[in-house]
């Protein structure tokens, strides 16, 4: 799957969302897009994984780390924050070319995700369904469950998987001439 445009805010994010996300592996890619854009943004970014998560997975409340009325459940957030600070580029290695040799760098254009189901995934008619992302920095592909909304547009239900570790970036090391 690749997606040519990389929204700047929550209402772009949104209308990429409404179109990308028809699908199982789109509304897996753009809760990827979510998590990237909270490691850059993260009062953005926040709007846009509460946007592409299951809406009974959602606290009811309002604030600063909340969107139309609904937040992240507070576990969830903390659990989340505490990776990617740790690894701020673990969703950069969800996008095809990111690897560690290269910091995890990406264009931001062109976003590429090897997104796969296979034969346990279930049923897409039945409203849940489980894809499988690529990732450079992992041996294998991390599962994400999707469930479809009253709207039809696929949203994360479970996607621990996706912030456990990966291996780190090769930073360059610095000549040290001191």
């Amino acid at each position: 799957m690749k997606i040519s445009t990389f929204p700047k805010n929550a209402e772009e994010f949104k209308l990429l969302r409404d179109t990308v996300a028809v699908t199982p592996e789109g509304g897996a890619a753009m809760f990827v897009i979510a998590m990237k854009m909270w490691v850059s943004n993260p009062a953005e970014g926040i709007k846009c994984m509460i946007m592409q998560r299951e809406i009974n997975d959602l606290q009811p409340q309002n604030g600063a780390e909340s969107y139309m009325g609904y937040s992240l459940g507070s576990s969830e957030y903390s659990l989340f924050r505490s990776q990617i600070n740790h690894q701020p580029y673990l969703p950069d290695s969800y996008i095809a070319g990111a690897v560690p040799g290269n910091n995890y760098q990406d264009a931001d254009i062109d976003l590429e995700f090897e997104i796969t189901s296979n034969p346990y995934s279930g049923d897409p008619s039945s409203g849940k369904f489980k894809v499988f992302i690529r990732s450079s920095g992992a041996d294998s592909p991390r599962p994400v469950t999707m469930v479809r909304n009253d709207k039809g547009l696929w949203k994360v239900k479970e996607y621990s998987s996706l912030i456990v570790g990966i291996r780190n970036a090769q930073k360059e090391e610095r000549s040290d001439d001191l």
